[in-house]
């Protein structure tokens, strides 16, 4: 997807706030497995994602969240399975067939909730997905611009399956002024400083 000079500047003022203020952790190796051999295109494509984009995702996940992010290697096997995060101790899952756009949003989706397991407390009401959604926009407007992360945010409300996404945007969507506090009473409830402002930016 063709990224606008407005796209690239807004990632690069994130970026470099963000490294400027030393917060920075060494980017994470991130291996992409096929499941079989017929996956190996899908794997390849999504290694190409991460080969351009991979610093600015982490460098944007870390500014929204002021938070580190936590491995120095990930997994993820790509292949026909429903993409998901894994656990502490199982890879990373990503779907083989998506178009490309979906492959980069949901690249930064899965590895966001991945980020977000060093906050083992979590705030009333505010689901995994809840919580992740208070930044994960923000993230991919920071990397690929504002239209593309409407696009995926309307992608992402027309989901169908056991758990109701649209509910989950609409919720925080509504409530832009409150995105920092509510992240910021997040951090407060995991021990940390709540001052963190990356929600906050536009």
């Amino acid at each position: 997807m063709r990224r606008n000079v407005r796209a690239r500047l807004g990632a690069v003022a994130v970026a470099s706030a963000f490294f400027a203020a030393g917060a920075a952790n060494s980017q994470p190796a991130v291996d992409f497995v096929p499941a079989s051999p017929a996956h190996e295109y899908a794997a390849r494509e999504y290694r190409a994602i991460w080969a351009q984009y991979g610093e600015r995702i982490v460098a944007s996940l870390e500014a929204r969240t002021c938070l580190r992010f936590p491995e120095a290697r990930v997994i993820a096997v790509v292949g026909d399975e429903g993409s998901h995060s894994g656990g502490p101790a199982h890879a990373m899952s990503l779907r083989a067939g998506y178009p490309p756009s979906v492959k980069q949003s949901t690249l930064v989706h899965e590895l966001g909730h991945r980020h977000l397991w060093q906050l083992t407390e979590r705030l009333d009401g505010v689901d995994g997905h809840r919580t992740l959604f208070l930044i994960l926009d923000l993230v991919w407007a920071d990397v690929w611009g504002a239209k593309f992360a409407d696009y995926r945010v309307a992608g992402e409300s027309g989901w169908v399956g056991d758990y109701d996404y649209r509910a989950a945007w609409t919720f925080v969507r509504a409530r832009p002024a409150e995105r920092a506090r509510l992240w910021n009473e997040l951090l407060r409830r995991n021990g940390l400083p709540g001052d963190c402002a990356g929600p906050a930016r536009p």
